[in-house]
């Protein structure tokens, strides 16, 4: 029956004409695939969100006052590069000019080209009501999506909700001054306009932000102010300063695998539409004090859930055991992790910047309304304990020539209730990017993160999820090699001075990568990329055998290999994907994981109908020598698939461009093993050894 309803959806679909907009690219899927792998959820989620936003409203290369700084794999050099070519030369007239700017690789310039354009600059000026209404542009998502088959959850009415996702997004834009954003997101098992959530949408996502007030008001009389809000942003926000240390949330890699080791916060930007954890809700405004001198300011009062401990009676002083961050709120257990812990932060950043020097002070004060207590852990005596933490850091940037230095030092301090001494605690990071020419960048960064330095609102590169107990350095190189082949190798070495998750001692490690490209000018179309990564790392036996005093621990190993060939040829675009992994330790024996599959996608030419279709087959041993793969899929939605077990998954993908405002699509997947009788485990358990996905979704524009 579904058979016959889909072929009727596509028929319907080939009667009309038009364009279909492109899917997402082998290279940004392949960018979201590492990120994936290095368990980056929250950043790959967005780094997916990104690219749609910027493939609707492309960023324009010409505009060096905001322009690449919304990407974070374009680095502060290859800015820099961009700002000096455009004065001398004039403004770029086509993507293909970014190869003639200083440190400008091929890697970089083929992520730009689905996102970017090279434009007129348009002069700016003061905004009206008028120009708000009729120059402005608006954009509306929705989609429903679920599986055919019942979990257990949903079985014994364990979860709350029923098993389908349901998420709208709006966003109005008035070119790159106005931008409102409003939207609703409910997980499979989450109630709706029921239960828990009587008021529809678990979440809601609301942001306004404008930019450049005041700048142009005295335009007409032949001169622009040099104090002025650069940018001021209310609701949902992040906030994105230095390389991460004193104050960063939303995203941003953690490891030496992105194409930039220096990072280059945005300072104050909107959240995104989906993400129900990890931002700051509230007010944040940058002002303009001078032509060197930049300040920005932000406060946020959020509701973060929290897992609250067991016991303690009506006297007991308030507390939480730890921050929940999954967004899910579909059993009693979840909900009753909801909107625990009431969190107040207030800070501040101020920039110089002159010539090629730019140095910045970041503060920020958090207070909490509940103490956080940690569960009692063999590994956890570091943990942040009490109500309230300070963050202060100083961060630099210095370009000479063809070097671009960087660095980030930073404190914490705070008091828990049962201890007489204060805890003061420092991290610090010094990097260095070398751009020899165009073909060949060298890049290398060091870092020290005291085992109690402490704060719920950083992220920097590490291999740890958040930058504490942590020595280590890294390096990283990319250029051409002869024969044509693009190289990125990255090495990073780490050592862990005391306990932590799973790991009972201190613990060193090595995580080497290399990717190898190759266009074939022969055969036009042609691609082949060839990755390769090897890691080993400290581990526990197991959680409690105890020799001597001391946990006994070993060092695992993981090797992964994969070759993608990819050919693209009028519409058809074809990509065959071989991976095979290997995880084993001194102690733990060998298991292997493989995966084989062909993508092939259809554009046609003379109707606006997509159409990608995935046959794939994995067999892997063990969850440790798990595989990724990105998959395409719409924008908004989760498209990172995990490979394991011994089975198959197969989707097809079908989009149609009804009007130039107006698209819509389909999908439909299936998962199945062959060496298990079922699928998934505890409450996602399904009875059967396949599990089938769809989705549907609508876009407008106007």
């Amino acid at each position: 029956m579904r058979c016959k309803w889909l072929i009727v959806a596509v028929m319907l679909l080939l009667e009309a004409t038009g364009r279909a907009q492109e899917l997402m690219p082998y290279v940004w899927r392949n960018y979201i695939e590492m990120l994936s792998e290095e368990g980056e959820d929250e950043t790959a989620e967005e780094m997916t969100e990104l690219f749609a936003e910027c493939q609707e409203n492309r960023v324009n290369v010409n505009d060096t006052a905001v322009g690449l700084s919304v990407f974070p794999f374009v680095s502060e050099f290859q800015r820099n590069s961009l700002r000096v070519h455009i004065l001398l030369y004039g403004q770029l007239l086509s993507m293909e000019e970014l190869y003639d700017v200083n440190g400008f690789d091929s890697t970089t310039v083929e992520m730009l080209r689905p996102v970017a354009k090279a434009g007129i600059v348009e002069e700016r000026e003061s905004v009206g009501w008028k120009d708000l209404f009729k120059k402005g542009r608006s954009n509306f998502v929705t989609g429903v999506g679920g599986t055919v088959e019942q979990a257990r959850g949903y079985r014994n009415s364990i979860y709350e909700g029923n098993n389908m996702r349901v998420m709208w997004r709006y966003v109005y834009k008035y070119k790159e001054r106005v931008q409102l954003q409003l939207s609703g997101d409910k997980d499979p098992g989450e109630a709706f306009f029921a239960g828990s959530q009587r008021k529809g949408f678990d979440f809601y996502g609301y942001s306004l932000m404008i930019n450049d007030i005041g700048r142009y008001a005295e335009k007409e009389r032949g001169r622009e102010r040099n104090v002025y809000v650069k940018r001021l942003v209310l609701g949902q926000y992040h906030a994105q300063f230095g390389q991460g240390l004193t104050m960063w949330s939303g995203y941003g890699w953690r490891s030496v695998v992105g194409t930039s080791i220096c990072r280059t916060g945005q300072g104050v930007r909107p959240n995104g539409a989906f993400m129900e954890y990890g931002y700051l809700r509230g007010g944040a405004a940058t002002l303009q004090l001078a032509r060197s001198w930049q300040m920005t300011a932000f406060y946020s009062y959020v509701d973060r859930d929290a897992t609250l401990p067991r016991g303690g009676g009506e006297n007991a002083e308030p507390r939480v055991q730890s921050i929940y961050n999954s967004g899910y709120h579909r059993t009693q257990t979840e909900i009753g992790k909801k909107d625990q812990l009431g969190e107040h932060l207030l800070g501040g950043h101020i920039e110089y910047r002159v010539s090629e020097l730019s140095v910045g002070l970041t503060g920020a004060a958090m207070l909490l309304d509940k103490t956080i207590v940690p569960a009692t852990y063999v590994y956890n005596d570091n943990a942040f304990v009490g109500r309230r933490n300070y963050n202060a850091g100083v961060d630099f940037r210095y370009r000479c020539r063809n070097v671009l230095l960087f660095g980030e030092a930073a404190v914490c301090v705070n008091k828990a209730a049962d201890t007489v001494e204060k805890n003061v605690s420092p991290a610090a990071l010094l990097g260095c990017e070398y751009v020899i020419n165009n073909n060949h960048r060298v890049s290398g960064l060091a870092r020290y993160y005291s085992e109690r330095y402490h704060n719920l609102h950083s992220n920097a590169i590490g291999q740890n999820s958040s930058p504490q107990n942590e020595i280590g350095c890294g390096i990283q190189y990319r250029g051409r090699l002869p024969l044509g082949i693009d190289a990125v190798a990255t090495a990073d070495w780490f050592y862990f001075p005391h306990m932590k998750y799973l790991v009972y001692g201190p613990s060193r490690g090595q995580d080497y990568r290399l990717t190898l490209s190759r266009g074939f000018s022969g055969i036009e179309g042609l691609t082949v990329n060839v990755r390769y990564r090897y890691k080993d790392k400290g581990r526990n036996i197991t959680p409690s055998t105890m020799v001597d005093g001391k946990y006994l621990m070993e060092q695992v190993y993981r090797h992964q290999i994969q070759a993608d060939v990819v050919y693209e040829r009028g519409g058809w675009k074809f990509v065959s994907r071989a991976a095979y992994a290997l995880y084993y330790g001194e102690v733990t024996e060998r298991n292997r994981g493989w995966l084989l599959y062909q993508d092939v996608q259809y554009q046609a030419q003379r109707i606006p109908l997509t159409a990608v279709v995935r046959v794939s087959w994995c067999d892997v041993d063990d969850y440790e020598a798990r595989i990724y793969a990105v998959e395409n899929d719409f924008i908004y939605q989760s498209n990172s698939m995990v490979y394991q077990n011994e089975g198959f998954r197969c989707y097809l993908l079908l989009r149609y461009d009804i009007k130039k405002w107006w698209n819509i699509g389909i999908k439909y997947g299936i998962t199945g093993y062959v060496d298990k009788d079922s699928f998934g485990s505890g409450y996602e358990l399904i009875e059967g050894n396949h599990r089938q996905q769809w989705r549907v979704q609508m876009r407008l524009k106007w």
